[in-house]
């Protein structure tokens, strides 16, 4: 092809020797799925391989879908890494309107603005030879979402589809249908949700395991010889990642009110019919999550408790442990309010709070002197929020003073530290009631990330599953 010398497709950086490998496998494809390990610079492959597309006159520029507060990274490894220009398609309509009138090469829009934009993202990718690349792919995992049906309309007008993220099974390995379908129309799955579904769901009463070992053993296969998957430990030098857990013991009111609770809810799901799953969207495992609070601080539930929750002084003592050490650390909690007492408790040392409400310029600005600045040493923050897109190798320390049901809060959020830049050992402290929820939600998370381990060809052997039935469910409401 003639190639185009008006623009210097070169890149600024030179690349780690692995991503010259993906660099050039991505480049020689048309749809390629990018699954490397969190911290393995994905952004930078992508971009160096595009340019070369660019410059081979296979595409004219790339459309960049992905999460609103990820648009600033975007922006920022496009002028690290090139010398090309972008637009963010943002702002009103007649803004957006104008912007994609303007020629640039890297066209970035976030997940929810494409519903809106669909039809003339439609008419613009007509016109245009472009790349769609959808970061974070997980993002379009539930193929009902509105999110999905939008990204997906699109699929069909692009030159070439590229998908990254390095958790591609967010919670299940339903997770990876709509993410592969984005790329080649069902070739590889299929073209029928409700076939993959009932093919590759969790056995939950373990029955004919040899046979669910089998489908997953297949599913594996596909994944692995279609896409591209490397773990740091396999391909960068990095310090050590060591995991602690640390136990308490709750009392006194903060243990009175666990228990009545958990008696509620033993009383409400006994009363339910038959074997009914409870997933991520369901209301029963909202409730659930409110055991999780009182675990952390009874007082996000109950603004009369008056007593220190039990994990606040190890939360106190491991912080000063670490900052005698002249080290730096992100406590990581899912509750909010809890994220804004931390704050407080520890502003003395120098904290700083980052959690979805938070303006883009105001979350730009924390992540900046928490890096920057050693008067700034804690970082409080909610992993959903602050799980992607984020550097944050200044610390070496993280501790999860509680955690959801999400896979992929807990995994992309303790690799915010460690990553390419990290120089020192990293300790993930995991804070974890004795005789609550917390040790369910430990069990649940470590399940969940094996299988996908397993389907992402990260390790050889497959365990049995085990996720929320209503048996499970009684058996951590009963008595303890």
């Amino acid at each position: 092809m003639k190639k185009r010398y008006n623009f210097n497709y070169s890149p600024k950086t030179k690349p780690f020797p692995h991503q010259v490998e993906a660099i050039e496998y991505i480049t020689s494809k048309i749809s390629v799925p990018l699954f490397d390990e969190q911290g393995l610079g994905k952004t930078k492959i992508v971009i160096e391989a595009l340019c070369n597309n660019m410059e081979q006159g296979i595409i004219d520029g790339a459309l960049i879908i992905c999460k609103k507060h990820l648009i600033e990274n975007w922006k920022d490894e496009i002028e690290t890494h090139s010398h090309l220009k972008y637009i963010v398609l943002r702002g009103n309509a007649n803004e957006k309107g104008l912007k994609f009138m303007g020629y640039s090469h890297f066209y970035i829009i976030n997940y929810e603005s494409v519903i809106g934009e669909v039809e003339r993202l439609k008419m613009f990718l007509k016109i245009r030879k472009m790349a769609i690349v959808l970061d974070e792919s997980h993002k379009i995992k539930n193929p009902n979402a509105k999110i999905t049906r939008a990204t997906l309309d699109l699929k069909d007008l692009a030159t070439k589809r590229i998908i990254i993220t390095g958790t591609p099974i967010a919670n299940k390995p339903l997770d990876l249908w709509t993410q592969f379908y984005f790329l080649d129309n069902g070739n590889l799955l299929g073209d029928d949700y409700k076939k993959f579904e009932k093919t590759y769901s969790i056995n939950l009463k373990g029955d004919n395991l040899p046979e669910q070992e089998a489908r997953f053993n297949n599913l594996r296969e596909i994944i692995l010889s279609n896409s591209i998957r490397r773990l740091k430990k396999d391909v960068l030098e990095l310090p050590e990642k060591i995991y602690i857990d640390k136990y308490v013991q709750i009392e006194g009111q903060q243990k009175k009110i666990y228990a009545q609770l958990k008696k509620e809810l033993y009383i409400e799901i006994t009363n339910i019919e038959g074997e009914k799953i409870i997933d991520e969207s369901n209301v029963l495992l909202k409730k659930l999550l409110r055991l999780a609070q009182i675990a952390s601080n009874p007082f996000l539930i109950d603004k009369a408790y008056n007593e220190t929750p039990a994990k606040f002084p190890l939360l106190d003592t491991l912080i000063e442990s670490i900052l005698e050490q002249k080290e730096k650390v992100i406590v990581w909690s899912c509750f909010v309010d809890n994220i804004r007492i931390l704050y407080k408790r520890y502003k003395k040392f120098g904290s700083l709070i980052l959690y979805g409400d938070l303006p883009i310029e105001k979350r730009n600005e924390i992540v900046k002197q928490f890096r920057n600045n050693n008067e700034f040493m804690i970082l409080i923050a909610n992993p959903s929020a602050a799980r992607e897109g984020l550097t944050l190798t200044s610390a070496n320390n993280a501790i999860y003073l509680d955690r959801n049901f999400n896979l992929v809060d807990y995994l992309q959020s303790q690799d915010r530290i460690h990553r390419i830049s990290q120089t020192k050992e990293c300790k993930i402290y995991k804070l974890i009631a004795k005789s609550t929820i917390d040790e369910y939600i430990d069990e649940i998370i470590y399940k969940k990330h094996k299988l996908a381990e397993y389907v992402q060809g990260d390790i050889e052997n497959i365990e049995k599953q085990e996720y929320l039935t209503k048996e499970e469910i009684l058996n951590i409401l009963g008595e303890q």
